[in-house]
């Protein structure tokens, strides 16, 4: 049960909190917690998307610092204010000072937590919608504790005292994350990807394709780089052709393309296999750098159409009529499937949505006046 210790002989006093702001909502107090960090300049505002204190109202007097405990602690002794602490406060003050060593001197204990070099990605896919985002962090411990050293590191972190409520356990969840964050990085959602891709035809036609490009390096040294290019990504279509449940085929259509999305103002531009296929401006200017295995980032303005335009003239009796052909790829079909993706190869019926969740390139010709 709590104990009271009274360390002095005189009465506590009212508290005037001038030193802090009143948090009168999650986002104030989140506001003014990073305002109050010196790490944080200037502050910014932040876009919260969820948070423990969903509930925070003024009338709960809740004051924003940088550190609860530390600041509660000097001014309860200070300006003579009853203090009341729980276990997590002060194991918590542990772990962050622990996770700002473990930080500062991550590539000398590497060895200690981990096995590998670089960053190793931890990723949860699920669906963000009604997602429990401490929730979440809890279950990334586990995926922490799978690939670290330490087989006790996670139950040593995550507090479990008689005061531990699952709030303790997200922050102490978070904590540990960010005590790792040099090992690891973390996601969770549903990563971009193509949920199914079904190459249609046969498994010649995937092939001729591949043998037809090979003329390509016939036509100069510009082209013969564009061909080094598209032959492994050709292949990659055979390959899918050949073995759809394979590792391989997976992890071919998971690298169409990568998204980069800028850090302030700018555009998102995208890398990845597909850009094979933008080599080339409408004027022919060549997209890609003169490095070979340069990676190549293109935003969607900057990828080229997709069809080709050319003037036609029509006689008429001998009446000229000027008009311009369009052909190529130029739209995109969305539509239904009749037939639901089933089981196939071991693997679960597909979640499918209620619309149409399928598209398809669609290719055709115009023929226009000018």
């Amino acid at each position: 049960m709590p104990v009271t210790v009274r360390p002095s002989d005189h009465g506590s006093r009212s508290w005037a909190g001038r030193r802090y702001r009143l948090a009168s909502s999650p986002e104030i107090l989140l506001h003014y917690t990073l305002t109050d960090d010196t790490r944080t300049s200037p502050p910014r505002a932040r876009q919260l998307v969820q948070s423990s204190f969903a509930r925070l109202e003024r009338k709960d007097n809740v004051f924003a610092t940088k550190n609860g405990f530390v600041h509660a602690c000097l001014d309860a002794y200070n300006d003579h204010y009853s203090l009341v602490v729980r276990p997590e406060d002060v194991w918590f003050a542990i772990l962050t000072q622990f996770s700002a060593y473990v930080n500062a001197h991550s590539e000398e204990l590497r060895k200690r937590f981990c096995a590998h070099d670089a960053q190793q990605e931890l990723h949860i896919e699920m669906d963000l919608e009604g997602a429990d985002h401490g929730k979440l962090a809890f279950a990334m411990t586990k995926l922490m504790q799978e690939n670290v050293r330490d087989e006790g590191l996670q139950q040593w972190i995550l507090p479990a005292f008689t005061t531990t409520t699952k709030v303790d356990q997200a922050v102490a969840s978070i904590i540990f994350m960010g005590t790792m964050q040099k090992y690891f990085t973390y996601s969770w959602g549903t990563r971009c990807g193509i949920p199914s891709a079904t190459l249609l035809g046969e498994e010649s036609d995937w092939v001729k394709i591949r043998e037809r490009a090979e003329r390509l390096a016939t036509f100069g040294s510009e082209a013969s780089r564009w061909l080094r290019l598209l032959r492994p990504v050709l292949d990659g279509f055979v390959a899918s052709f050949r073995d759809p449940e394979g590792e391989a085929a997976r992890l071919f259509w998971q690298g169409i393309c990568n998204e980069h999305v800028p850090n302030g103002s700018g555009t998102v531009a995208y890398s990845g296999w597909i850009t094979s296929f933008c080599f080339w401006d409408e004027s022919g200017r060549c997209l890609h750098g003169s490095k070979s295995g340069q990676e190549v980032k293109l935003t969607r303005s900057q990828m080229p159409s997709g069809f080709a335009k050319v003037p036609v003239t029509l006689l008429d009796n001998g009446l000229e009529i000027p008009t311009e052909m369009v052909a190529g790829s130029m739209a995109i079909r969305a539509f239904r499937p009749k037939e639901a993706a089933g089981t196939s190869g071991g693997r679960p019926q597909m979640r499918r949505s209620a619309g149409n969740d399928t598209i398809q390139p669609e290719i055709g010709w115009f023929m226009y006046k000018t």
